[in-house]
Formats: structure tokens, C-alpha cells, sequence
């Protein structure tokens, strides 16, 4: 069988295969391949042993690895794109490729693979979906994330026909990968557990363990550091106790960056002297081994030692194949800006910045989402054919459930509707009935100063007037004096008159204004004019209505004589059916921070509110004030 490739993103090393390299495995093979010799019959046999070879050594020994690639395709005279051992050896050629860094011919050949896989005399489902997945890592790594969703796209749907397992938890995983690298880790954290949970029924110890590393590795961005840590170290101890040196070292690199992201400077130290022994023995030039080494470079440029990650990431141009373009790169530009090289630092700034663009990001964004949906069906799908029959049983109590459960949402739902509709109105009704108290303070008030000032103030001064006058007392000072009098007391009677509460027993709204109006432009010398209309005539507005508009004038043409400096007041008042519509226009100013103006509109507020009106004020080419009134709620008199 050809194996998969999968994948790895943070400490980001490249695993394929579904065990461990074994060197018992490889003796077994060479000898195999010795008693077949050169002949010619035997060539189909001996690139498949080839094909073994490399994949054993394909994590512990590079050049092995490719020798033995190079000469199954030797094998072959030509092409053979429906022998699933030539595409086999193509597709360890294009891993070779991408572990060594040269992304462009990985591409071209994992292309090559997929194109020609469903020639294969037997179809191999499996076999594409994992070939698929590849391309768009590949392509993930040229930093071409369109064609990188389309690869991802193509995989899913060849790993819902084969229902492979092990082949899903390679894609969830894949997926969750691309989340993390764009921050997105919630993302991440699901699809990796789902990729675990896969490996898990698959009995993939590898594939279970990488994705525990992608799992804890979110975790840590999400600053859950000890959850990250003891997953970690507890992957590294099973990995261990099987004797799985290399699947233990991959998660050693994670557990690295975890304590630095943690700040544990110490943690990483204490981890490093402990498994140092155990790094030592993984082959030089293995995704492993690249792995440990992209880590240190990072370690060292937390340490602050720039110089040592420079040359670690300079001197090994291989360890792009193990960590995105985007962290490489802003590893590089901190190095050099921290060595003084702004130049350097600035292109590869440069590089990040126009491969994240945030435009590509929003849309790249949307499609992973699509594609997170895409496999959350293709799941679904899955676990309905498996847990169909032990369902059947369920159906008809869920349906009972559901309708009984949407009946209790629905009554819950009229309940609060019910309730909000009961206390808005209970809200409004309380708000009136304030308002109402306000103004019939207001109106008692009113009522007892008008008293007061009546038969008190203009009473006393009557009788000093009638004293002055039988006392016949002569001169032109006390006649002024008698003149300023009268005037006075005229003055005080007028503002008792409109403190005391109009009536409307033989005249109506209209009348009434018109007859303020006047008195107004007599003893102000403003100049008011006033015009209405009336459909259906003003006797039949009500006493309540016309009573409140006739306080609410008062109030705002004494807010225009004291406060605006107006010369000239346009009042025009229209009734036509249940609306009654009233508009004072001045061309002075107005002053919404003047403490009394407040307060008159405050009383204006709360009077339209016991009569259902509302108001409005605009200020262009002077000042308008604009009152409307609903009479359908006023229709007692």
C-alpha cells in the first residue's frame, strides 16, 4: 500500500506513514531485493520494494530515502500512469521535494500524480484524497491560498467515497492547520479534536498524536498554557515508552514553544536538558530534525541571541518546509531588525505583509468557512450511515419532543412577547401619570400665586393709589408717582390674569389665542402674527386640549420674549380631523443651556404627553417650533 502524507504547522514537520521507521523492516527488504537481481521479469517486484525502502526511510534518512525513489523510477521505461507502483514512487519524488524545500517541482509533481490517479486499473480513492491534500499544503507553502481551498475542496469530497478514517483525520487536520495560521482557533481547536477523535477509531497512533500537537498548540494561543503543556508532555512519554523516538521528538518542538509563549524561560531549559539525549538520535536532514531546528531558532531570538537565529535560519534553507511563509519570514525581519539590518527586516516585512493582506484575508476567510461546513457534512453523512439502524427506534419519540418542545417555545415565546407589550404599557401609563402630577402642580401653583398676587399685591397697591388721590397731594413727582403706580398694578393684575386658568365655557382655542396674541403685542411691542384654520370648526377640540395648547403657547412665547431677542413671531395653527397642527416661527435665537428654557420645555413635554403630542424644533432661517396632536384620544370635552 502507498502511504499518506500528512502534515504539521506550529513545530510544523512533515509525517508520512502510518509506523515508525524500523530497521528490522529495511534488512528484511534488501535482502528481498537481492535475491531478485536484475532480472527483467521482476521489474514491477523490484519497484515495489524500492517504493517500500523509500517510504521507510523516508523520516530518517533523506538521501536514502531518495535513492531508492530515483531507482524504482528507474524501473520503468516510460510513463505508466495506470500502475499504482509508478504513481506511487512519483508521489514519494514530489515529498521530496517538499521536505527539501523546493515547493515549484512538489507542486508540479503532486499535480502530476492527481491528474493521472484515476487511470489507475483500480481506483484508489484513498489514495487521491491523501495526494489532493498535499497539493494544497504545497500550495499553501507558495503562499496561493485560492488554489490551496480548491485542492482542500477536491479532498474532501474524494475522502467522503472512500470513508477512509485515517485519510479524514488527515484532512480535519489539514484544515485545522490553515485555521491556526490564521488566527482563527476555535477553528483550529474543533477540527483538531475531530481529527483526533477520527485517528483514534482509526487506531492511527501517529495521526492520533499530531493531532493531539494541534490541539495543544491551540491551546496555547488561547493561553490555556498548562491544558498545551500537559498534552504535550504526555505525548512525548507514551511516544517514549513505545520506543517511538521520532513521534516522541515531534511533540518536543510544541512543548518548546508552548514554555516560550508562556514565558517560562526556566520550563524551557529544565525540558531541553531532559530531552536533549533524545533529540541527538534523530537522523540530521529529517522533518524531525528540521522541526527542532526551526524551534531553536526561535528560542534563540527569545533568548535574545538574534545572531544565532539568523544563521540557523539562513544555513538552513530546508526549514521553510517546516514552518508557514508567514512565521518565517517575521522570524527573519526580527532578527535583523534586532542585528541593525532595516533593510533586510524591511523586505521580508514586505513579504509578510503582502501575503497576509487583509482583503485576501476576509475572503480566503469566508471560503475556509465554506469549507469547514463542506466537511462537517461530509461527517454527518458519515456517522448517519453508521448509526442509522440504532435510530430507527428514536424517531418517532424525537418528533413527539420536537413538537412538544416547539409548542413550550412558541407559548414561551407569546408569553415574554405578552409580558414586554404588558410593561411597556404599564411604562408609558407611569410616565403619564407623572406628567399629569407635574402639571397639576404646576396648575395649583399657578392658581395660588394668581390669588396671591390678586388680592394681595394689586389690592395694597389700589389702596395706596385711592390714599395718594383723597390725600389730593399735589406736584409733579407724586403725580408721576400715582401714574407708575397704576402702571405697576396693571402689570401684576395682567400676570394674575395668565396664571389663572383659561375658560372655555364661552369661547374656544382659537378665540382664546387670538385674544392673547393681541394683549401680548400690545404690552411687548412685538410684532406676532397669527392665522388658523379649521375643517370641522374649534368647538371641536376638547377643554383638556385646548386648554394644554393654550398653557404650552403661553409657555413658549414667554421663552421668546425673555431669552431669543426676537423682533417678529409667525404663529399659524390648522384642525383638520383627528390632528391638530400648531407652528411658532421666530427669527431671534434659542438657548437649549438657559435653566429656565429648560424647565419650560420640560413643562411642554410632559403636557403634550397628557394629551398625546409630541413636538419638534428646528433651527434654520430662525427658529420653528412645531407641535402636533392626536385628537382620536382626546375625544371627551
Amino acid at each position: 500500500m502507498v502511504k499518506k502524507i500528512l502534515f504539521l504547522f506550529l513545530a510544523l514537520s512533515v509525517f508520512r506513514g502510518n509506523h515508525v521507521y524500523g530497521q528490522s523492516v529495511i534488512d528484511s527488504l534488501k535482502i528481498e531485493m537481492s535475491k531478485i537481481g536484475d532480472l527483467s521479469t521482476q521489474n514491477e517486484k523490484m519497484a515495489e520494494i524500492c517504493l517500500r525502502l523509500s517510504e521507510e526511510y523516508e523520516s530518517a534518512n533523506t538521501d536514502s530515502f531518495n535513492y531508492f525513489t530515483d531507482k524504482g523510477l528507474s524501473v520503468f521505461g516510460e510513463p505508466d500512469y495506470g500502475n499504482r507502483i509508478y504513481l506511487g514512487l512519483l508521489n514519494a519524488k514530489a515529498n521530496h521535494y517538499y521536505v527539501n524545500g523546493d515547493f515549484k517541482s512538489a507542486k508540479s509533481m503532486f499535480k502530476e500524480v492527481l491528474t493521472n490517479a484515476p487511470l489507475l486499473r483500480e481506483r484508489d480513492y484513498t489514495f487521491e484524497s491523501t495526494v489532493a491534500m498535499s497539493l494544497g499544503v504545497t500550495y499553501r507553502k507558495l503562499g496561493m491560498t485560492d488554489s490551496t481551498l480548491y485542492y482542500y475542496n477536491i479532498a474532501t469530497d474524494l475522502s467522503k467515497i472512500s470513508g477512509d478514517k485515517s485519510t479524514l483525520s488527515a484532512i480535519y487536520y489539514n484544515i485545522g492547520t490553515m485555521y491556526f495560521s490564521s488566527a482563527r482557533y476555535e477553528d483550529a481547536l474543533s477540527n483538531g479534536e475531530i481529527s483526533a477523535k477520527y485517528a483514534d477509531e482509526a487506531d492511527d497512533i501517529n495521526m492520533y498524536m499530531y493531532a493531539r500537537i494541534l490541539v495543544a498548540s491551540t491551546y496555547a494561543r488561547l493561553e490555556k498554557y498548562a491544558e498545551s503543556a500537559e498534552i504535550l508532555k504526555d505525548n512525548i512519554e507514551k511516544a517514549l515508552y513505545r520506543d517511538y523516538t521520532l513521534l516522541a521528538m515531534s511533540s518536543f518542538s510544541p512543548l518548546l514553544s508552548t514554555y516560550q509563549l508562556w514565558g517560562k524561560k526556566d520550563s524551557t531549559r529544565i525540558y531541553l536538558e531532559k530531552y536533549e539525549k533524545y533529540a541527538e538520535k534523530i537522523p540530521q536532514g529529517s522533518p524531525t530534525a528540521l522541526e527542532l531546528i526551526s524551534t531553536r531558532a526561535s528560542i534563540y531570538n527569545w533568548m535574545g541571541e538574534y545572531r544565532k537565529s539568523l544563521d540557523i535560519l539562513l544555513n538552513n534553507p530546508q526549514v521553510l518546509a517546516q514552518v508557514s511563509f508567514e512565521v518565517y519570514h517575521k522570524l527573519l525581519a526580527r532578527d535583523y531588525e534586532a542585528l541593525g539590518d532595516y533593510k533586510n527586516a524591511y523586505i521580508s516585512m514586505q513579504k509578510v505583509y503582502s501575503y497576509s493582506d487583509s482583503l485576501t484575508k476576509t475572503r480566503v476567510n469566508t471560503e475556509m468557512s465554506e469549507l469547514n461546513a463542506k466537511l462537517n457534512i461530509n461527517a454527518k453523512e458519515l456517522e448517519i450511515a453508521r448509526l442509522e439502524k440504532e435510530q430507527a427506534y428514536q424517531k418517532a419519540a424525537n418528533v413527539r419532543l420536537g413538537i412538544y418542545m416547539g409548542v413550550v417555545i412558541v407559548v414561551l415565546f407569546v408569553v415574554i412577547l405578552v409580558l414586554q407589550h404588558k410593561r411597556k404599557i404599564q411604562r408609558k401609563e407611569a410616565e403619564l401619570i407623572s406628567a399629569k402630577r407635574y402639571i397639576d402642580g404646576l396648575e395649583n401653583e399657578r392658581k395660588r400665586l394668581a390669588k396671591d398676587l390678586h388680592d394681595g399685591v394689586c389690592s395694597d397697591l389700589l389702596g395706596v393709589i385711592m390714599q395718594m388721590k383723597r390725600n389730593d397731594v399735589a406736584g409733579e413727582g407724586n403725580g408721576g408717582a400715582v401714574e407708575m403706580l397704576e402702571s405697576i398694578r396693571a402689570g401684576v393684575r395682567t400676570i394674575s390674569h395668565e396664571l389663572m386658568p383659561p375658560s372655555f365655557q364661552l369661547t374656544d382655542l382659537d378665540e382664546m389665542l387670538y385674544d392673547y396674541f393681541a394683549k401680548m403685542e400690545e404690552q411687548t411691542g412685538m410684532h406676532i402674527w397669527y392665522a388658523s384654520h379649521s375643517d370641522c370648526g374649534w368647538n371641536n377640540i376638547s377643554h383638556k386640549v385646548g386648554y394644554e395648547i393654550y398653557r404650552i403657547v403661553q409657555e413658549i412665547l414667554s421663552n421668546i420674549i425673555k431669552y431669543s431677542v426676537a423682533g417678529k413671531v409667525n404663529v399659524e395653527m390648522k384642525h383638520g380631523g383627528d390632528v391638530l397642527h400648531l407652528v411658532v416661527v421666530h427669527d431671534g435665537n434659542w438657548n437649549d443651556g438657559n435653566k429656565n428654557s429648560g424647565i419650560g420645555m420640560r413643562t411642554i413635554d410632559d403636557r403634550l404627553k397628557t394629551i398625546g403630542g409630541s413636538y419638534s424644533i428646528t433651527r434654520e432661517n430662525g427658529v420653528s417650533i412645531c407641535i402636533d396632536v392626536n385628537l382620536s384620544g382626546n375625544a371627551g370635552r
